[in-house]
């Protein structure tokens, strides 16, 4: 948006800060010209210079709302609803009330999510209109890059312990089973979670499957690289960004049937579906994938790059200040 000639800028909450500043630390402005502010009040006064400010999560709205009543001049509200994410939380829980009322709380707001699977339970549960905007990928990391052809097949997944609906546990004992099965045929990579992570939530650790451990973007984007099969094993993907990104780096994914992967993945085409509840099913993709022939993964490269090439920031950026009304 800046690109665009938008001011906009970031604000984060003084706790988030130092972690948000290590993980975007390859954008130089970010070390400089990002805002914090400690609390709704500070918040309320930051927002006076602003005509419009935008939450990104259900605790963001909350302090969203908390600061309209201390700015001075009127401001408009937007919700980039990232996640639906009363599903993180038991129901009836302190936590699930939060994220239920952040959809009621902010008067004239512009809803806007990444697919149609996130539009359409809002509107669902909420009777909100919520505009579906272009998702964006940092094609300046996650590109494919020229490799030499192997022997073994590079499999990768995402192993998250401290998030259950990302199914830690499912994921490891699909990838045991091929390793057990496939052997030195492939090479598996896991990364999400550190080895003290996987064991205080015991999440069992096989031989022949690598940890890689919690990675840095730019860390993630060469392991995609160097992958030829990438594995979201998750209950539900509300977008699927790392399939996403792994397609972008010619790796071909397989992803939750349920939530918004089916936005870019045509399954059998461009990468797979799969429901994960049956880890029968799951194998027998698994299975049709680590099949396939060479000639066969190359199409299906080339396909799964071209289906997420227009996920670019500035047609993501275009796209919301559209939903917006400023273009």
């Amino acid at each position: 948006m800046r690109a665009l000639g938008v001011d906009a800028t970031i604000l984060v909450n003084e706790k988030n800060i130092g972690s948000f500043k290590k993980n975007y630390s390859r954008f130089g402005w970010v070390a400089t010209d990002v805002g914090v502010f400690t609390g709704p009040k500070d918040l309320g006064e930051t927002l006076t210079n602003f005509d419009m400010v935008v939450a990104t999560t259900n605790t963001s709205v909350h302090s969203i709302a908390e600061a309209f009543a201390i700015a001075k001049n009127p401001i408009r509200a937007g919700y980039y609803v990232q996640d639906y994410e009363p599903l993180f939380y038991e129901v009836n829980s302190q936590h699930w009330n939060i994220a239920v009322s952040s959809f009621n709380i902010l008067k004239d707001c512009t809803y806007f999510a990444k697919t149609r699977w996130l539009r359409d339970i809002v509107y669902a549960v909420h009777m909100h209109s919520v505009s579906v905007v272009v998702p964006s990928i940092d094609f300046g990391i996650y590109h494919p890059t020229r490799r030499s052809p192997g022997d073994k097949r590079v499999i990768s997944a995402m192993v998250r312990p401290f998030t259950p609906r990302r199914a830690p546990h499912r994921t490891m004992r699909i990838l045991a089973r091929i390793k057990a099965k496939y052997g030195d045929q492939v090479e598996i990579r896991t990364f999400g979670g550190d080895l003290p992570d996987l064991h205080v939530f015991k999440v069992p650790v096989y031989n022949g499957i690598e940890v890689m451990g919690s990675l840095l973007q730019t860390e993630v984007a060469s392991l995609l690289q160097q992958t030829d099969f990438f594995l979201d094993l998750s209950d539900y993907q509300a977008f699927g960004r790392t399939a996403a990104e792994a397609m972008a780096c010619g790796a071909i994914s397989l992803a939750p049937v349920v939530g918004g992967a089916s936005d870019f993945i045509e399954d059998g085409r461009n990468s797979f579906l799969v429901d994960t509840r049956d880890e029968a099913e799951i194998f027998t993709v698994v299975e049709r994938m680590l099949s396939m022939s060479g000639e066969e993964i190359r199409l299906m490269r080339l396909a799964a790059i071209e289906s997420v090439m227009g996920f670019t920031p500035i047609a993501a950026a275009l796209s919301e200040l559209r939903a917006f009304g400023f273009a």
